[in-house]
């Protein structure tokens, strides 16, 4: 029994949350420069109840770039009532330079969306990013914060600069740029993962050097508010690299990726995201909450993440026994998105002592492993009773509407949200509308606080 959790527990380092990552088949249901299909039924609002203010608690949730395509799921589909921040997922980096870039620029900057004008005059911003900055207009507590790596663009190199003083230098003065012309509110660094102390030295200064060059653009700009710096752990065993105490000096927010503690690499069919327990998986919740903690995070900055998502186990007899296959998934192999669970003819498990579940199919022998809203209810009371930050989900696309809504139950169990303010003046970006602010009178007029552009 030892050998097979051992076997079940290192099998796992290497997969563990690879499912942030950008598919390779990111677009195969829509080529570039094609135009996207939008879907014009925004999510259903319901009323969580909570409210926003001073001290409250943050849920985040990450926006993929690549959702547009297959997905066909845009910003205007978010509801962004019930989260304090969107996690624009990934921009890359060039692991020779160091340099900071956009992952899909049409995406990201150049897709028209309804009400769009592309042939007004100057160099303005639209796609993703424009949306994004539109619902910052209309939600002033909503930040959005750009996302560097995940499991994709952390491999092959891409955070080699991190050793090389001079490439750091570079990579901090491109992303922030990219924040200022962008007009997001934060950086993220999602690193999958230090390998070594160098490494973890590493990204101690990365780190430090990204919080003074944020601090020092919103002391230039004067801003009261000062923007964001996360970073994406892990809570199995690749976070003992992590020079905690060191990093929870310069983060806003730690983000834990609570997630992914089981899949095809597993050796039983077991859950992938506990809060308590962990036999086999030798991962919870709790347990890596507490190492992050004695290490040296601070409990307010520390968030827990959770997946909009579940994995399966085929031809099994139930939880912790032996499996054959993981499924289809929806849109890779054995990942199923939460919308569209539970799959006909299964019933749903909830494990209270664990803090977690499942669904089970019996004729099938089809076991999917997924938080339900009432998992996640219990999540957030236990994260509130400890005092930490906030949740966080991967990713707002798999979610489902109204009551059943994951990022929606987040927010009504915990009450009361963080009300700090956004940013909306980014008088150093390279676009004309983003420096006057969106604001365009029919005239093509475009106002901001600082200067006036005439088209």
């Amino acid at each position: 029994m030892q050998l097979t959790l051992l076997l079940s527990f290192y099998a796992g380092i290497t997969s563990a949350t690879e499912v942030m990552r950008r598919p390779a088949n990111f677009n195969t249901k829509l080529a570039p420069n094609t135009p996207v299909q939008f879907n014009s039924a925004a999510r259903l609002k319901t009323d969580t109840g909570c409210h926003f203010e001073k001290g409250g608690k943050v849920n985040i949730g990450y926006f993929p770039n690549w959702g547009i395509y297959g997905r066909g799921y845009t910003p205007t589909q978010i509801d962004i009532d019930s989260l304090t921040h969107i996690y624009y997922a990934f921009a890359d980096t060039d692991p020779q330079t160091g340099r900071a870039f956009l992952s899909d620029l049409w995406a990201d900057q150049q897709i028209t969306y309804p009400g769009d004008n592309n042939t007004t005059p100057g160099n303005n911003l639209y796609g993703n990013l424009k949306q994004l900055y539109l619902l910052k207009k209309r939600q002033r507590t909503l930040k959005t914060v750009l996302s560097f790596g995940g499991w994709t663009y952390s491999q092959g190199g891409h955070f080699s600069f991190v050793t090389d003083s001079k490439q750091r230098t570079t990579f901090v003065k491109s992303a922030v740029q990219l924040l200022e012309d962008n007009g997001f509110d934060g950086l993220d660094i999602d690193w999958e993962y230090p390998a070594d102390e160098a490494q973890a030295d590493a990204l101690v200064a990365l780190l430090k050097e990204t919080r003074h060059a944020l601090d020092a653009l919103a002391k230039k700009k004067g801003d009261n508010v000062p923007y964001q710096l996360s970073a994406a752990v892990p809570a199995g065993p690749q976070r003992q690299n992590l020079k905690v105490k060191k990093m929870n000096k310069y983060l806003t927010y730690w983000n834990l990726m609570a997630y992914d503690y089981s899949g095809s690499w597993s050796n039983v069919s077991d859950y992938q995201a506990n809060l308590y327990g962990g036999a086999y998986s030798g991962v919870s919740t709790n347990a890596s909450t507490e190492w992050y903690l004695k290490n040296g995070a601070s409990k307010d900055k520390f968030v827990i993440g959770m997946p909009i998502y579940g994995r399966g186990f085929q031809k099994t007899n139930g939880i912790f026994q032996s499996f054959s296959g993981v499924g289809s998934g929806s849109w890779e192999s054995g990942v199923y998105d939460y919308n569209a669970l539970p799959l006909p003819g299964a019933v749903v498990h909830n494990d209270l002592s664990n803090i977690s579940s499942y669904s089970y199919d019996p004729a099938k022998k089809e076991l999917i492993s997924y938080d339900t809203p009432i998992i996640i209810e219990k999540k957030c009371d236990w994260m509130s009773g400890q005092g930490l930050a906030g949740a966080m989900f991967w990713e707002l696309s798999g979610d489902k509407n109204g009551t059943e809504s994951l990022v929606w139950t987040a927010a009504k169990t915990m009450g009361k949200l963080d009300n700090t303010e956004n940013h909306l003046n980014y008088p150093g970006s390279q676009f004309d509308n983003v420096k006057a602010g969106m604001n365009t009178t029919w005239r093509g007029i475009v106002k901001s606080r600082r200067s006036t552009f005439t088209y």
